[in-house]
């Protein structure tokens, strides 16, 4: 049985589709795991053809047989080998190609430059931000599955509230959320479109080592199990009184939900409550002003001010150098989408755009605390998307 249904398919071809004519592309070539499983409802190795009118042409190189089962496109065809790929880009556009669109933000430059060899005297240009625009909105059909991913998170915070014991280490306590996750359904893998930006799960830590930073671009880093994978849980023993931070992320069926909570084995101090009081109060402040026509950029701003007028402007979203510049990110079949709630993203959102807001503050060699809801923007507000209470979790 396909995996996405074909009306579903269409919308999301005839969207691409106004993108490709006003950019004066004859077809977009699709070839990124993520971006191929929107458009197709499969990821067997391949190009998808979509012309700037007329039916996609899903060209399979491995597994064929697979992907006409797992795929509701009408044409899908065997294609043996990148030599082909010109007479195919012909067959679906109707007429030879002057010009097409790849996804230059990750195609590696050894396989474009095959691209342009199996392609000659065909222009190529940059189809990315197309595809990347039309995956920010979510569809009914999107939203029922992140709502399911939204689910199994809130069964992840809820196995570990019960498996949380004094001097386990962070590892000890990531496996076990990790296996309850898996037995649930969990995929597993976390795909992220940015350089680098690897993840698995999420990440889990406690006391100071939540405010150990490492390369990722992320608020919070942590040791990791070693130098070879240097973030997210380590070797640490957890203690009682100290905040642990829970940054993980539901997945199924492909769509994610990114979801943050602060746990603690007994009550943590003072500041660390107070911390954790103004993180929900920016949260709050931010889902207030979430509304068609609002900017990422005006989100990001209020976040900031919030900030400075609680007194953790030096420890928002990360300290010092080390602090990133935004406060939520759009998430979908990917963890790192559009739009970022951030400087720079003017584009005013829109009901169906779904995005996390995470407002942490870092406190080197002492700890972290954070929140983190995700949000779908409706006709007049938002919708939160994640089940947990917005609070500082204790057992």
């Amino acid at each position: 049985m396909p995996s996405t249904p074909r009306d579903e398919l269409a919308r999301r071809a005839a969207a691409l589709q106004q993108h490709l004519a006003r950019l004066d592309f004859d077809a977009a070539l699709i070839t990124q795991n993520a971006d191929l499983f929107y458009f197709t409802g499969s990821m067997q190795s391949g190009v998808l053809v979509v012309p700037a009118q007329g039916c996609p042409v899903y060209g399979v190189r491995r597994i064929f047989e697979r992907a006409i089962h797992e795929s509701a496109l009408e044409r899908i065809v065997p294609l043996g080998s990148l030599r082909e790929l010109s007479s195919l880009l012909r067959d679906a556009a109707g007429t030879p190609p002057r010009r097409v669109g790849l996804e230059l933000d990750v195609l590696p430059v050894a396989v474009c430059e095959r691209f342009k060899a199996s392609l000659e005297g065909v222009a190529i240009g940059d189809a990315s931000t197309a595809i990347r625009l039309v995956r920010t909105v979510k569809s009914s059909y999107e939203l029922e599955r992140i709502r399911a991913a939204a689910s199994l998170a809130d069964e992840m915070l809820q196995s570990a509230l019960g498996m949380l014991r004094e001097g386990m280490t962070d590892l000890e306590f990531a496996a076990g959320i990790e296996a309850t996750a898996r037995c649930r359904g969990h995929q597993g893998i976390v795909r992220t479109r940015g350089w680098n930006q690897e993840a698995y799960f999420g990440h889990v830590f406690s006391g100071a080592a939540a405010a150990v930073p490492s390369f990722p671009d992320l608020p919070l880093g942590g040791e990791g199990p070693s130098a070879a994978v240097p973030y997210g849980a380590g070797h640490r023993r957890i203690a009682a009184g100290e905040p642990v931070i829970m940054d993980y992320v539901g997945a199924l069926d492909g769509y994610i939900c990114d979801q943050t909570r602060t746990i603690a084995i007994g009550t943590p101090s003072p500041a660390f409550r107070a911390a954790h009081d103004a993180a929900v109060a920016i949260l709050r402040d931010v889902e207030a002003e979430i509304r068609p026509g609002t900017t990422p950029q005006e989100l990001y701003r209020l976040a900031v001010r919030r900030a400075e007028a609680l007194g953790y402007a030096d420890a928002f979203m990360g300290a010092g150098p080390f602090r990133v510049r935004y406060v939520g990110h759009g998430v979908g079949l990917e963890l790192d989408e559009w739009p970022v709630l951030a400087d720079g993203f003017t584009t005013p959102l829109e009901p169906g755009v779904v995005f996390c807001v995470e407002p942490k503050l870092v406190f080197p060699g002492a700890g972290a605390v954070g929140i983190e809801d995700e949000f779908v923007v409706t006709a007049d507000g938002a919708e939160r998307l994640t089940l947990p209470e917005q609070r500082l979790f204790i057992v």
